[in-house]
């Protein structure tokens, strides 16, 4: 009994041993060295580029009979005056469902790339705001208003770009592509048609850089500095309609199984019940390379994840958001109505 207690103690040992000279060990690499060269551009320009198209309310709704079609078509028509190399040099096609489509000719055309952006914004109530949305109002370094964000910045930043190198003469490496949706916000088909003409075009993609992340600081565990995200991969998403009915009633006399109760009692238990925890090598870097930057006790985590998985998986369970979101399938539920006939 004493040798097998022996054992058991000299294996724990070795095991805390390892553990704890992993996290040692698991330290930031060294920076990358930069040039320092310094980027000349028209900031203010660039500013006043994205004030003019956060102007145009262009926002998209299910049901599209809402949609002001002619600030849709307001906002295209102004692009040829902000971007004008850009409308110069470039290509341009209009595809259906509000999808714009430019090729920047490189100096090979194999292997292209594609920077996507999409110009329609959510539905906003105006009363919540400070400002008004649509103002673009600048103020303190600040610009306030619906898309600055989400993202028409990134519209701006793709197509101010391009205009300033090619006002410069510069010449990509490769051909570029800018694809643009009208109606992201609602999954709309825009980009449905930009895929189909690719494949009609026979035009194999090397690249393809849409939104992406942001610069987030207090979101990693553990992780004070900020970080840039950088989405490498994508879900996929689905709707689903829950509908629970049921014949009328009185509520001073109300029958077991209501219809509100049936679906309270549903929506419950998918929240009590998530999807199991599946680490895909994307997430398995992102924790390798943010992890080192992390407290001690989260190094140790990061450090050893195969052994420390489960806590892992109770970090982000209790945790939520992004990082919850990196481990598995989420579900939400964000719309809720309520029917009710009377005669």
């Amino acid at each position: 009994m004493d040798i097998i207690l022996y054992i058991l103690l000299s294996a724990f040992l070795i095991l805390i041993g390892t553990i704890l000279i992993r996290t040692a060990a698991f330290k930031p690499s060294k920076p990358l060295e930069t040039d320092g060269e310094k980027i000349e551009f028209d900031g203010d320009k660039a500013i006043e580029d994205l004030r003019t198209l956060v102007r145009f309310k262009t926002v998209s709704y299910r049901d599209s009979s809402l949609e002001d079609n002619a600030e849709f078509e307001k906002f295209i028509e102004k692009l040829p005056e902000l971007y004008p190399f850009v409308f110069e040099k470039c290509s341009f096609l209009k595809l259906p469902n509000r999808a714009l489509l430019f090729k920047w000719e490189g100096q090979n055309h194999t292997d292209p790339a594609v920077l996507m952006a999409h110009y329609d914004v959510v539905p906003v109530d105006e009363s919540g705001w400070e400002k008004p949305p649509f103002e673009a109002i600048l103020e303190d370094d600040v610009i306030w208003g619906r898309g600055t964000l989400d993202t028409k910045v990134t519209f701006n930043g793709v197509l101010f770009a391009a205009n300033d190198l090619i006002g410069k003469g510069f010449v990509p490496q490769n051909d570029i592509y800018f694809a643009f949706s009208g109606g992201e916000e609602v999954n709309g088909e825009g980009a449905h048609h930009i895929v189909r003409y690719f494949k009609e075009e026979g035009i194999t993609l090397g690249m393809v850089v849409d939104e992406g992340g942001a610069v987030v600081e207090n979101v990693f565990p553990g992780v004070k500095v900020p970080c840039g995200l950088i989405g490498i991969a994508e879900k996929g998403m689905m709707d689903v309609k829950y509908t629970v009915k049921s014949q009328g009633g009185h509520a001073s006399a109300p029958k077991p199984g209501a219809p509100i109760d049936r679906l309270a009692s549903a929506c419950r238990n998918m929240v009590e019940h998530p999807f199991k925890l599946k680490l895909t090598a994307p997430a398995a870097e992102m924790f390798d390379t943010l992890g080192r930057y992390s407290s001690f006790v989260y190094r140790i985590i990061f450090s050893n994840l195969k052994l420390f998985l489960p806590v892992l998986d109770m970090i982000c369970k209790k945790s939520g958001g992004e990082l919850n979101a990196l481990m598995r399938t989420s579900c939400a539920f964000t719309t809720i109505t309520i029917s009710t006939v009377r005669w």
